[in-house]
């Protein structure tokens, strides 16, 4: 449970972490967007100036202008650029389309690279949210688990203590009928001897009774009783009888 409370935490510290440098990334792209969109606008508004200037120049006969005054482009163009050498200051307005078209195409590539980082930040969002959902379901079962283990627990040791109970009572019983026990385990040989010889006599006892004539008349007696109405028939013989 602690290491999935700890994932937990790392993913939502990651979640904090992504999130902030996306919008911090994001404020920058959108001040260099608005820069450029700027300076497009102003380049486009310049370029339609000069482009009515010069045709008003050209018109009077009047513009002349020399290569040695043409501005150097920046260094870090690549394109090739021949500045105004060409007729009536085309090459001044021709300077200013290039640095627009390189704007149009850097705010193109800060648009792609913005997509990009977007994309790639939700990618990474919806990672750690999954990530997340996984980690807070197995969090759950695993709070359910200990649950029911405590449970189990709690159920066991409540056993465990009748248990224990019940064994302290039994041994307090065996304690207190130990004397009587042991009477009879002490004195069992001499017991088992009394009862064959108290068996012996009455065996001996039964036969010296069913031996005496006062025993002997009263089975005649009860036997004579038994005959009933057959009695006169079966005194002299008995042979007729099944």
């Amino acid at each position: 449970i602690k290491n999935t409370e700890d994932d937990l935490e790392e993913n939502y510290n990651s979640q904090v972490s992504e999130t902030k440098a996306r919008t911090e990334e994001n404020m920058v792209y959108q001040k260099d967007i608005g820069t450029l969109v700027e300076a497009e606008a102003l380049v486009e508004q310049a370029v339609k100036v000069l482009t009515k200037y010069y045709q008003k120049i050209m018109a009077e006969g009047a513009f002349v202008q020399m290569a040695k005054d043409d501005p150097a482009p920046p260094s870090s163009w690549d394109d090739k650029y021949e500045g105004q050498s060409k007729a009536g200051g085309s090459s001044a307005i021709e300077m200013l389309e290039f640095i627009l078209q390189n704007t149009k195409q850097e705010e193109k590539q800060a648009h792609d690279d913005e997509l990009a980082s977007q994309h790639s930040y939700e990618d990474s969002m919806q990672s750690l949210k999954d990530s997340e959902a996984e980690l807070q379901e197995t969090l759950v079962n695993l709070k359910a688990a200990l649950a029911s283990a405590e449970k189990e627990l709690k159920l066991k040791e409540e056993d465990l203590a009748k248990t224990e109970e019940e064994l302290a009572a039994l041994e307090a019983y065996l304690l207190k009928i130990k004397p009587g026990c042991d009477f009879i385990t002490e004195n069992l040989d001499g017991r088992i001897t009394a009862r064959v010889k108290e068996s012996q006599s009455l065996k001996d006892a039964t036969k010296l009774l069913k031996g005496s004539p006062v025993y002997k008349q009263a089975m005649e007696e009860e036997h004579q009783e038994d005959l009933g109405e057959c009695k006169g028939i079966c005194e002299k013989s008995e042979d007729h009888v099944d």
